[in-house]
């Protein structure tokens, strides 16, 4: 079988968009998520690049208004459908407001940040496309969020994003921290910090990043009893659990390629060593056990050529695997344990962004 890369699944998707068929597009998520590759990188690698390049022809005149919302339409559809992927898995107890600047209709963007926010555990109000400044405002009053978000795809959408910083300042709002994303702060970096805003990300990983390194959440495990019977289980079902989450990984080729043939054998190399870590903190019922664990296994992976990006997602993997595999009855007890990590996992991850 011919594995795609997601490069390739772009190059079709754009040229199902530009046949206009919503069908050849379903075909090509379908596709791409057979392949291994998870919603987030559809959102990033072929819907974002893809919304970007409709929106250029547009502006040349290479196609007409009406093909840029139709394929604006089959990517918010599309969104739709994969939402479920997005579901949160924590919460941080963190709020954020979300909308387009004035007179800008261009929303994916500002979608697909809500969906990342979702996932991360932050309670999103999303106001959708082309929110008036006094309508913002109201809301930011009402919300009292953590964070503010805005989206301007077009250049000469600017002085509004201008406007609304100085409408924030004005109702005494602007202690709240302002995110700016959208094409002309992709294009140029600093532009952010010239308009006096604080954050500003080029796609919605990174702005979960930045926000969510402002506003770190303190690691919280509730306190577990120890059970005998969840070690047991883990012991039983250490080879199902460890062949089973490696052949998962393998799937992610993204992340793998680099790592060549010795992918399989480093991949089943990490999983034998956080099952091991498992289960010498399941024993004496302990999940402190695993912190500095899992900070040598990051160490030492990087020699193997692996990321610390990839590290998080194959135990991302690794925690479905539990909770697919293990009986019904110690999923919960053995599952405190996974998400310690995978908690720990992000905080190393945050840190790192933070020190380069």
């Amino acid at each position: 079988m011919t594995i795609s890369m997601p490069g390739e699944f772009q190059r079709r998707y754009l040229a199902a968009m530009l046949h206009g068929s919503g069908r050849d597009a379903d075909r090509v998520v379908e596709q791409a998520l057979a392949q291994g590759i998870n919603a987030p990188h559809i959102y990033l690698d072929i819907f974002q690049p893809t919304a970007y390049e409709i929106g250029q022809l547009w502006q040349v005149n290479r196609i007409s208004i009406a093909q840029e919302h139709l394929a604006t339409a089959i990517i918010e559809r599309q969104m739709g459908e994969l939402h479920p992927y997005f579901r949160p898995r924590m919460r941080r107890q963190r709020r954020i407001v979300l909308g387009c600047a004035p007179d800008e209709w261009h929303r994916v963007g500002i979608r697909m940040v809500a969906d990342f926010f979702e996932a991360e555990g932050w309670e999103v109000i999303y106001l959708g496309a082309a929110v008036p400044i006094p309508a913002f405002v109201d809301a930011i009053k009402i919300a009292q969020p953590d964070l503010v978000g805005v989206s301007a795809a077009m250049v000469f959408h600017l002085p509004h994003v201008t406007h609304l910083v100085r409408a924030l300042h004005a109702a005494d709002l602007d202690g709240i921290p302002l995110m700016v994303g959208g094409l002309p702060f992709v294009r140029q970096p600093g532009l952010h910090r010239a308009l006096n805003i604080h954050l500003s990300a080029p796609n919605a990983a990174a702005a979960v990043a930045a926000a969510n390194h402002a506003f770190p959440v303190p690691i919280r495990v509730p306190s577990t009893p120890h059970s005998n019977a969840a070690l047991h289980a883990v012991q039983a079902l250490r080879r199902q659990i460890i062949d089973r989450a490696t052949t998962l990984a393998l799937q992610q080729h993204d992340e793998t390629q680099s790592l060549g043939a010795q992918a399989p054998t480093i991949i089943a190399a990490g999983y034998e060593f956080v099952t091991r870590t498992l289960e010498a903190a399941l024993a004496p019922g302990q999940p402190e056990l695993l912190d500095e664990q899992i900070r040598w296994g990051n160490e030492r992976q990087l020699y193997d050529g692996v990321m610390p990006e990839h590290v998080l997602h194959r135990l991302e993997i690794y925690d479905a695997v539990i909770r697919e595999l293990l009986p019904a009855e110690v999923v919960e007890i053995v599952t405190v344990y996974t998400e310690r990590m995978i908690a720990l996992q992000r905080s190393l991850i945050g840190n790192i962004t933070a020190s380069t």
